[in-house]
């Protein structure tokens, strides 16, 4: 969330909802590095795979000032440390209850979005500019936290990491029922690898890459 704030000027929405979708590939990598039996590499082709069909799919566009160029590299970055804390976030979370989990990972980012609203003077004090949180929306927002700690415990790395892949997917689909625009080769065949890519990520057997979460 802080690094979108940061880059909504210089990455467009829709781009880094192309950048983001590397996150798989960096999650397959990383959890490949420690895999003796070869087993959760295959799974790299799958996140390539549905990685190409979403740039087939989305018209993207980057600034070429020295700024955007920077925010690029940002975004660029936060991918990567997303894909490593999520690994990491697995391992360490994995036997622990819910409650100490959302402790953990709910703190932590408290700390670094007041941190982060502190430096850019953002930070409110007064009781009527908290009296947002008490409302509907932010209780959705609470479900969704709840709803994705648990799933970051439950979930192997690949198979959470393939949201990134999904959630485009259906974004994608919902508008083309609405819009109905004109179905050319590009966009059929960006849908099937989005699909297929994000399809193998998230059904794919477990028990191999269980075996070598389990190493030290």
């Amino acid at each position: 969330m802080a690094v979108g704030e940061w880059a909504q000027f210089g990455v467009p929405e829709i781009s880094k909802s192309a950048l983001f979708a590397m996150v798989p590939v960096v999650v397959v990598m990383v959890v490949a590095a420690g895999d003796e039996e070869h087993g959760v590499r295959r799974l790299l082709i799958p996140a390539l795979v549905g990685l190409g069909g979403l740039l087939l799919l989305l018209p993207l566009e980057f600034s070429g000032s020295l700024r955007g160029r920077l925010m690029q590299a940002m975004v660029c970055l936060a991918v990567v440390v997303v894909g490593l804390s999520s690994v990491w976030l697995y391992r360490l979370l994995r036997g622990m209850v819910l409650a100490e989990t959302l402790a953990i990972v709910c703190l932590s980012n408290a700390a670094f979005l007041l941190v982060c609203s502190a430096v850019r003077g953002e930070l409110v004090w007064g009781w009527s500019g908290l009296a947002s949180v008490v409302s509907l929306a932010s209780l959705v927002d609470v479900m969704e936290v709840v709803l994705l700690v648990w799933l970051l415990r439950e979930m192997t790395p690949v198979r959470f990491a393939a949201r990134y892949l999904v959630i485009p997917l259906l974004t994608l689909l919902e508008s083309y029922v609405l819009v109905q625009p004109e179905l050319t080769v590009r966009v059929i065949s960006g849908v099937a690898l989005l699909t297929a890519g994000a399809g193998i990520l998230l059904f794919f057997k477990a028990g191999e890459e269980e075996t070598m979460l389990s190493l030290r």
